[in-house]
């Protein structure tokens, strides 16, 4: 074995668990058979395997081979929570609601009382049958990362990643105390345009409703959505199914994961685009979000290597992501592209901007939360959540989701750089093609070619690469300091 034979190998793996992946998660398969992958690649996640890529010091192969025997070794458990979740349901009066569309159930309805009960049932009825499941997970993980002897889980995994996860931690936490103020101000007229009422009794579910925005719905039709986004990657010289390697599916189907996704089969020939519509703007900011991933990876290189196709910084990719999303957050783009006059476009755009600094806020608040889990035993830690996200974002969180709101290898990092990336390179965009570079084909051209690069270099390479400055949250307060002026 050598380190050729296991990129080969990687490929191949890779591609297999990107096609269950796709087929479990968008509703046309049921039943997931990762564990069956995994162990017909038995050869990766070797003793030898691992000792190859430690004597190697790619610190990339390292994390994606202890990943990968983490990932084996929870497949049972994944695919356990992938059938529970596809028959899981929950009974409110004479309804009978399947938990997968509960997220979509919540944030349409415009009763309260109702969204809180579904809320709480979902709540109580996940902390109940998935937080023990969740529990061992985490354990697995922790267990294959602190094999190595390097340290604590924490310190490995920032490592392995290029991350200061305790710088970023501050970071999140300065920009915490410096929106504080602002983000008060900014949710409490929302707040009381959209649910009459003031921010002392606010909680999770409310958040949905809140930002909705639904009286725009008309403005944004989800059967011509994916026709707007091919439209305006032509107004920038792309093309957005770059030559059919991306396959868009947007259909509505049972089974289906209310969180939309963007798999990876064949990089970068082969890309799906899933999305399970819920309605209004929404729909089209997660559709150019997970354009943006789409776009990222069948642009890549066809010559780049295994690390740069299909390892690397998750936080570049997700940058590119945010990069498209922030398109539908534009006055100018929302009256070219959604045909809104100008007094409804800038509405809107006070209701998206204020939903913007709440997910950064949750987001910051979720990396202070799990760095405080991930250095804990896992005894329940339902209150240290629910006083974080309850006290960055106004809202108050069941202590119930204390695992359920975690996502792996601490992914909440990847988001908040992301946002930083996004940022910077809006702003260097705007600097070189002016204020509607999303409609000049010479910026089509620059950002292609930097998506052609994969991940190669992580998000805060990239971001001094290109703009000469280190990844901050510096662009982001500018502009949401100018968008609330």
């Amino acid at each position: 074995m050598n380190l050729e034979t296991l990129r080969v190998h990687g490929e191949e793996i890779h591609q297999e668990l990107g096609r269950e992946y796709y087929g479990t998660g968008s509703g046309l398969k049921k039943d997931a058979e990762f564990q069956q992958i995994y162990d017909r690649y038995g050869d990766l996640v070797s003793h030898e395997a691992l000792e190859l890529v430690l004597d190697s010091g790619n610190s990339e192969l390292v994390g994606w081979i202890v990943d990968l025997r983490s990932s084996r070794r929870v497949a049972e458990l994944d695919e356990k929570k992938h059938a529970w979740e596809q028959s899981a349901s929950i009974t409110v009066g004479d309804a009978r609601i399947p938990y997968l569309k509960l997220p979509i159930e919540i944030s349409n309805s415009s009763d309260r009382d109702y969204r809180i009960k579904l809320d709480s049932a979902r709540a109580d009825l996940g902390a109940t049958e998935l937080n023990g499941l969740l529990r061992e997970r985490f354990g697995v993980e922790h267990d294959e990362v602190e094999r190595l002897g390097r340290g604590d889980y924490v310190k490995v995994v920032g490592n392995l990643a290029d991350i200061d996860l305790d710088d970023l931690g501050g970071q999140a936490a300065t920009f915490l105390c410096e929106t504080a103020d602002v983000y008060r101000d900014v949710l409490s007229r929302l707040i009381s345009k959209r649910l009459s009422r003031g921010l002392d009794d606010l909680v999770r579910s409310d958040a949905a409703w809140a930002f909705r925005a639904d009286e725009f719905d008309s403005f944004f039709a989800s059967d011509v959505a994916v026709e707007i986004a091919h439209r305006q990657m032509r107004d920038m010289g792309l093309d957005a199914g770059q030559s059919g390697r991306v396959n868009f599916d947007t259909a509505e189907r049972p089974g289906k994961q209310p969180r939309a996704f963007c798999v990876r089969v064949r990089v970068p020939h082969e890309i799906y685009l899933v999305l399970r519509p819920r309605g209004g703007h929404a729909d089209y900011r997660t559709l150019w979000h997970e354009l943006g991933h789409a776009m990222h990876f069948a642009s890549v290189d066809p010559e780049a290597s295994f690390e740069a196709k299909w390892l690397g910084d998750s936080s570049v990719t997700e940058g590119f992501a945010m990069l498209w999303d922030h398109l539908t957050l534009d006055r100018n783009w929302l009256r070219e592209y959604a045909g809104m006059p100008e007094s409804a476009a800038r509405e809107l755009l006070f209701d998206l901007a204020v939903s913007e600094l709440y997910m950064i806020r949750r987001y910051a608040a979720k990396l202070f939360y799990e760095l405080a889990l991930h250095r804990s035993d896992f005894s329940d830690l339902g209150e240290c959540y629910a006083d974080s996200l309850s006290t960055a974002t106004l809202f108050h969180y069941p202590p119930g989701d204390w695992l359920l709101d975690v996502d792996p290898g601490f992914y909440v990092a990847r988001y908040l750089r992301a946002w930083q990336m996004e940022a910077a390179l809006a702003q260097e965009l705007t600097n070189k093609f002016d204020t509607d570079w999303y409609r000049n084909p010479r910026a089509g051209s620059f950002v292609q070619h930097l998506m052609s690069r994969g991940q190669g270099d992580p998000a805060h390479k990239l971001v001094l690469d290109v703009t000469g400055n280190n990844l901050t949250f510096e662009p982001l307060l500018d502009r949401l300091n100018s968008l609330f002026a």
